[in-house]
């Protein structure tokens, strides 16, 4: 992540968040290392948003939670699939693949 504004930042960390979506949708591995970082910098930087830019900032810190658990809804069910296939190889079943 970049040295931006927060409200840039915000941004490029949902931009970030929706990159990782598509590649999971993929199949592909998916590198989250610095996101908590990233998110706790914005958060430590609330404080000193002005009044006037508050509702904004505010309405980006909600968008970018609500990416955020959908990020994690999409890791919990790929983790799940996983598990599933597992279960049904070490069984020898021959359940369709997601």
């Amino acid at each position: 992540m970049t040295n931006a504004t927060p409200g840039a930042a915000i941004a490029e960390i949902t931009a970030a968040i929706a990159e990782a979506r598509r590649a999971l949708a993929d199949g592909a591995f998916v590198e989250l290392v610095g996101l908590d970082g990233a998110v706790a910098r914005i958060c430590g930087e609330a404080h000193a948003i002005a009044a006037d830019e508050r509702p904004t900032f505010l309405a980006g810190l909600t968008a970018l939670a609500e990416s955020l658990d959908q990020l994690a809804l999409d890791l919990a069910n790929r983790n799940c699939a996983s598990r599933r296939r597992r279960a049904s190889d070490a069984y020898g079943g021959t359940e369709d693949r997601p």
